[in-house]
């Protein structure tokens, strides 16, 4: 196939093409054309996304099963974007290395009058994907062991771990660092091939001890990673599994960033693996952002199997390295939203112009990109808006890295008049407009105690989803519709708590009203049941010595389980009282609420 420069956009479309990658081949050689013939694919269009966030697994693990409305620190739209597959249609088959495709429709995002359109420039690429995943990898696992990591959070790591070891071949290499209070080379780098069980087996032996010296951490693992580069036969890269608080030396975002960047400039690059239901996203999303960089969060067992199948040789496959992609806005017209990137990597100049820089682009089974509105300029604010029609709406121009060669390569052209939106263009808008509902939504509902404006947000958008003619949106559904049952509680528009929340309902300070066959308790003593599950009475009753009992609990929609005991307890309410009880054992206790975390 040739791969000489070709003009293949309308004014419905626009398609960048970009410099070749060295690797592809412009004849197939005899194997490659037998396989061609036995109906293999050689070289396709090959899904390609930003960086950064890659998912809001945890944002969804908070919402569905953690609070009765969640802070929105780990919800980003990087990585709700990057849950769907957004890949946009070209005229023609992308035969470059990297490649974007523009379409335009009319913006209707709720709150934002000033949006007359939205575009999407989507990601894609051409190479051997095949081959690129074949170059072999030196992996520099960097595991968080600290105290916050103990329980769930590690025994992720270590299914992480065992899943990304499966993925690994005869070539490849692996060495662990663990940080703690102390950091230590855990396993140097050794051959995979011929190692997998000494390689378990040193997985198996991580033990969560100390502090959180993330910083310590990152630091042997580079330094690892670039006595490695002598001797690694493709790609190096660092993953790093943590629960993201770090506690100790320079934990700021900008110090963690500088990191990662002179790491990816030595050809190192860092993808961060999140656990744990205390993992920091904010972070994390920051961190992740740079060059070199992305993010994945694991929440159930499972995760990383399902992850590490799918992904692992797309994540540290990296296509290209700074791309800045340059906005022009049409006469009469300026940008005014940017949505897709972090705040930090978007610069608008004096005339207007907006510069987006993406640190990386990788390989991904979900077709990326990023996304703007446009509206009015305020030179035309008593004018009407100029209509486009077939006129484009933006002029374009990238520059990009080539992550193989090292090359820079330029491109410009015009984003397609405004047509009939594709169904990818209109899933990207509505994914928008669930984030900054949901951002402004639940934000309101924690900074200002609003609850009924709330509710509203939430049922207009959950309407808009089962609306829209697009699909793979299910899971949307249910987020926006779990939040909205649980609105319409807190605003009193709904007198029972959704039954996925009603676990929730033993969550308070309750007084002991009396009990029986349940040890360490007595009547007047104060419980105190919190949402990081924990079960704390304080003895205050008439025979109550002052002494407080701290245990953990779990619980589900219909029993409570008193952690190291034998107590599973079912539970029922009746006003501000609720009973626990087992029926078998006659075991009772019987409570009222004298304080709700949620009054």
């Amino acid at each position: 196939m040739s791969f000489s420069r070709v003009s293949l956009f309308t004014t419905a479309s626009l398609a960048l093409f970009l410099s070749s990658p060295a690797s592809a081949q412009d004849v197939p050689d005899e194997d490659e054309q037998e396989a061609a013939d036995a109906g293999s694919i050689i070289v396709t269009a090959t899904r390609v996304r930003q960086g950064g966030a890659q998912d809001i697994k945890h944002f969804r693990s908070v919402s569905l099963d953690g609070d009765f409305l969640p802070p929105t620190s780990s919800l980003t739209l990087e990585g709700l974007l990057g849950e769907h597959d957004l890949t946009l249609p070209s005229t023609g088959d992308c035969t470059q290395l990297f490649c974007i495709s523009s379409h335009a429709m009319e913006a209707s995002l709720p709150g934002r009058e000033q949006d007359a359109y939205f575009v999407g420039l989507g990601f894609d690429s051409a190479i051997d994907a095949d081959a690129y995943r074949a170059e072999p990898v030196s992996l520099i696992a960097v595991v968080d062991r600290s105290g916050s990591m103990s329980g769930s959070p590690l025994e992720r790591v270590k299914e992480g771990l065992n899943s990304a070891l499966k993925q690994l071949r005869p070539g490849d290499r692996m060495g662990i660092v663990i940080y703690g209070s102390e950091t230590v080379v855990h396993l140097p780098v050794t051959d995979v091939d011929g190692n997998e069980a000494a390689i378990r087996q040193a997985i198996a032996t991580i033990e969560s001890n100390g502090s959180t010296a993330m910083e310590a951490g990152l630091e042997l693992g580079y330094k690892t990673a670039v006595e490695e580069l002598k001797q690694s036969r493709g790609k190096t890269r660092l993953m790093l599994f943590t629960d993201e608080n770090p506690n100790v030396g320079n934990t700021s975002a900008e110090g963690f960033m500088g990191q990662a960047t002179r790491g990816s400039r030595m050809g190192i690059g860092l993808t961060t693996i999140g656990v744990g239901v205390h993992f920091d996203g904010a972070l994390a999303s920051r961190v992740s952002s740079v060059r070199g960089g992305n993010l994945f969060f694991l929440d159930d067992e499972d995760d990383a199997a399902k992850l590490f199948d799918t992904e692992f040789y797309n994540m540290v496959s990296e296509v290209a390295h700074d791309v800045a992609i340059t906005i022009d806005p049409a006469e009469g017209y300026k940008v005014t939203g940017v949505f897709g990137v972090p705040d930090g990597l978007m610069s608008e100049a004096d005339d207007g112009l907006v510069t987006v820089t993406i640190g990386s682009a990788f390989l991904s089974s979900n077709g990326g990109g990023i996304y703007f509105s446009l509206g009015k300029d305020a030179e035309r604010e008593f004018l009407p808006a100029r209509e486009l029609g077939q006129t484009s709406p933006a002029q374009i121009a990238v520059s990009y890295t080539d992550a193989l060669s090292g090359q820079s390569h330029t491109d410009s052209d015009g984003v397609g008049g405004v047509a009939k939106a594709p169904e990818r263009l209109r899933a990207a808008h509505l994914l928008v407009d669930q984030y900054l509902t949901l951002s402004s939504a639940l934000g309101d509902y924690h900074q200002k105690g609003e609850r009924k404006s709330v509710f509203h947000r939430l049922d207009a958008l959950s309407q808009r989803i089962a609306a829209a003619d697009v699909e793979g949106f299910e899971n949307e559904a249910e987020l926006v519709d779990s939040l909205k049952g649980r609105a319409a509680y807190l605003a009193g528009y709904a007198g029972e708590l959704p039954r996925e929340m009603r676990h929730f309902g033993v969550v308070g300070t309750w007084r002991v009203l009396r009990h029986r066959g349940v040890d360490d308790i007595g009547r007047g003593d104060r419980v105190e049941i919190t949402k990081d599950n924990e079960f704390i009475t304080y003895r205050e009753g008439r025979y109550g010595d002052g002494d407080e009992i701290f245990q953990y609990f779990e619980v589900n929609e219909k029993r409570l389980h008193i952690e190291d005991t034998d107590l599973v307890l079912r539970y029922t309410f009746n006003g501000d009282r609720m009973r626990l009880s087992d029926g078998r054992e006659g075991s009772e206790i019987l409570l009222e609420r004298i304080e709700s975390e949620d009054s």
